[in-house]
């Protein structure tokens, strides 16, 4: 089963960089509260499913159905990001979107990968601290080194997620270098109503819910800021950046 996927172009947005509060909260101890909480029981409950998945993948491809790959996490470290098995044993480890759309799989994997019920394992990751339930997705160290180095740099202040902003909008089709501009929407507005809507349209598209461009995403999920398309002065990230860290440093 392969399909074409068009390239994405990386266009220019004017939206907000970090903010120390935002930055804060992703690194904070109510999010992680909740993250562990959560992660705990979406892992109990999804165990059952996840074997059944697990065991469909095996028979479908031959293969151990856990699929492991290295990810950057928070200041860049390393970590085992796991999948369930969608892909061929013979798919290149680091291959990208693009790559993988040319590539033959089999229907099991492509209802996996359709479905995204592939992405189930890494609520363990949650319940780990390697991950969260909602921030940027984590990417390979390879296919990072491609892209904009502060955009990368910006993105590892907090800890990847399991979904976020550009795992429901339009971009997911292409790569996430190529549109920063979800990413960063997340580093500025990061807060519980931001991440409660994720997971919410996250749960949606699971059932059917369509992915929306930047625009249509609502202004009041970004903290009472502006609307998420408009238009917001640049600060300097760096700066907020390592504010955040240090005040959270000083409280911990």
């Amino acid at each position: 089963m392969s399909e074409h996927v068009p390239r994405r172009q990386p266009v220019a947005h004017s939206q907000p960089a970090p903010g120390g509060a935002s930055i804060r909260y992703a690194n904070g101890r109510v999010k992680r509260a909740f993250d562990l909480t959560a992660g705990v029981v979406l892992s109990i409950v999804t165990a059952p499913i996840v074997a059944f998945l697990a065991v469909g993948s095996a028979v479908s491809f031959r293969a151990w159905p856990i699929f492991v790959q290295k990810r950057l996490g928070r200041d860049g470290r390393p970590f085992c990001f796991v999948k369930l098995r969608t892909l061929p044993t013979d798919t290149p480890l680091e291959a990208d979107k693009y790559a993988i759309a040319g590539t033959t799989t089999s229907r099991w994997g492509g209802f996996l990968r359709a479905s995204h019920l592939d992405e189930l394992p890494q609520c363990w990751m949650v319940v780990t601290g390697r991950m969260s339930l909602v921030g940027p997705r984590p990417e390979m160290p390879a296919l990072a080194a491609r892209f904009d180095a502060a955009f990368m740099g910006e993105r590892l202040a907090v800890r990847p997620g399991v979904t976020g902003p550009w795992q429901v909008s339009t971009a997911l089709s292409g790569l996430i270098g190529e549109a920063p501009e979800f990413d960063r929407l997340y580093l500025a507005h990061a807060g519980p109503r931001l991440d409660a809507w994720v997971l919410l349209r996250t749960t949606g598209m699971l059932v059917g819910l369509q992915p929306l461009p930047l625009e249509r995403f609502p202004g009041w999920v970004c903290n009472g800021s502006a609307p998420a398309g408009a238009s917001i002065p640049d600060v300097d990230i760096a700066a907020q950046t390592a504010d955040a860290r240090r005040q959270t440093g000083s409280a911990s």
